[in-house]
């Protein structure tokens, strides 16, 4: 039997990641890796993007004619109906550009285009620590607070498609974002030692077993629990999938995010609510982004 196949981008500000995704999860040949060279023009980007594709077939030993369409992961603001980027700080030179519509002419496929936080969770309810569930959140904790949710392997955008954007409501003293992201740590940590080092060198502090370090992530897990826990109110999930550079420190700080979320939360999600991290690891943005096509189909 033939499986249905995909190529997934992964396109960030530094890099795009290209893949032939079958409907199992598996991606064919090799993952094709090529830097985005922002500062390029939009056009010398998008072909790019179309040498990426090319190579990934190539690798996965098929066509163009093989594929049912093309999934992109892509940073925001989006125009999600459209597929346009609207006016991204990681691609300076791509304001107003009209990905999807670029890609679907060149290729003659079908293209679909998400922000790359909605296609994190739905790669996960597809592939990874949320598959076979029905309401799938994730969250992915890096330079900010990214958040996105799946019903029955569909994302849901909202009316405006901003639904999922909770970084800036408020919480404590500021938002969401400032008390879940990396800079968190970093400020934890500085307000602990009175220095200030980047979150990725804490997390190596507190492999150490440093106090410190420890008792930063300690911290910032109380706070993410309490964030969550509004969200599992709202929205009642199956699974709350944990992912982004962060979530590496997930031994130091899930202790916390989890009693923090467990006290605030419904009886009914306290004994059904699973609270993992992420499970697809380096491939998330091309399996994600592949995703977006399979959910259509």
């Amino acid at each position: 039997m033939n499986q249905k196949k995909v190529v997934g981008i992964d396109f960030g500000g530094t890099k795009i990641n290209f893949g032939v995704v079958t409907e199992t999860g598996q991606i064919l040949g090799e993952e094709i890796l090529l830097p985005t060279n922002s500062d390029r023009s939009a056009d010398k980007i998008s072909k790019t993007i179309v040498e990426g594709v090319l190579s990934a077939i190539d690798s996965a030993g098929c066509a163009i004619s093989d594929l049912q369409g093309i999934g992109i992961g892509s940073p925001g603001p989006l125009d999600l109906k459209n597929g346009v980027i609207l006016k991204s700080p990681n691609l300076p030179t791509m304001k107003n550009y009209p990905l999807k519509k670029t890609v679907a002419d060149h290729f003659k496929i079908p293209v679909a285009v998400n922000n790359d936080g909605n296609c994190f969770v739905l790669g996960e309810a597809f592939f990874g620590a949320g598959k076979d569930a029905n309401i799938v959140c994730g969250v992915t904790l890096g330079t900010g607070f990214g958040f996105g949710i799946v019903f029955n392997h569909k994302i849901y955008t909202g009316s405006t498609g901003t639904a999922a954007e909770v970084w800036c409501s408020p919480y404590a003293d500021s938002n969401f974002e400032e008390y879940g992201s990396a800079r968190t740590v970093v400020r934890i940590y500085t307000q602990k030692t009175n220095k200030t080092l980047e979150a990725k060198d804490i997390y190596h502090l507190a492999e150490q077993n440093d106090p410190q370090a420890i008792e930063t992530f300690a911290e910032f897990g109380k706070n993410l629990g309490k964030i969550l826990a509004i969200m599992v109110n709202i929205l009642d999930p199956d699974v709350f999938v944990i992912g982004g550079s962060v979530s590496n420190a997930w031994d130091f700080f899930h202790t916390t995010l989890k009693t923090n979320l467990i006290q605030n939360i419904n009886d009914g999600p306290k004994n059904h609510l699973k609270v993992t991290r992420a499970a697809l690891g380096d491939n998330a943005g091309v399996l994600g982004a592949a995703a977006l096509v399979f959910s259509q189909l």
